[in-house]
């Protein structure tokens, strides 16, 4: 709620000083103290925040929908290398655990198509939120032997 709180105050601050200087050109110098200089602050602040640690925060807390926010924003930014590869994987897993506890059929069934080799308890879940009972029974059946 922090998060959403300074992220707003950074918005409504930065279109109040566009509304308030429409044509005059932004000058290199900021005082401190001035509300320009708060919000530098502020927005450098809350831009250092690792966001990798923003959504497994998110997660632990229960905050699905901050955390499935994250965990897209980083596979956007994550490059397409070998190491990022697996990464990405990792990513999706849970990505498919989010989704579980948000009852969105639809993103579990997307990002299950981008899973080579899912898990048991990956299936399970997908079982589960699709209704597929007997599926599901069969894949806990297995869990248990």
């Amino acid at each position: 709620m922090l998060m959403d709180h300074l992220n707003q105050w950074v918005r409504i601050v930065r279109q109040e000083a566009q509304a308030k200087q429409p044509r005059k050109k932004a000058s290199s110098i900021v005082v401190p103290g001035s509300e320009e200089y708060q919000l530098l602050k502020v927005d450098s602040i809350l831009t250092s925040i690792d966001q990798s640690l923003m959504a497994k925060a998110a997660l632990q807390c229960k905050a699905y929908a901050r955390a499935l926010m994250c965990f897209e924003q980083q596979l956007v930014a994550v490059q397409d290398t070998e190491s990022a590869v697996a990464a990405k994987v990792a990513t999706y897993e849970t990505l498919h655990e989010i989704y579980a506890q948000l009852d969105e059929s639809d993103g579990m069934q997307g990002v299950s198509t981008l899973i080579l080799s899912p898990s048991l308890e990956h299936q399970i879940r997908q079982h589960e939120s699709t209704g597929q009972w007997t599926s599901a029974q069969s894949c806990w059946e297995v869990n248990l032997q």
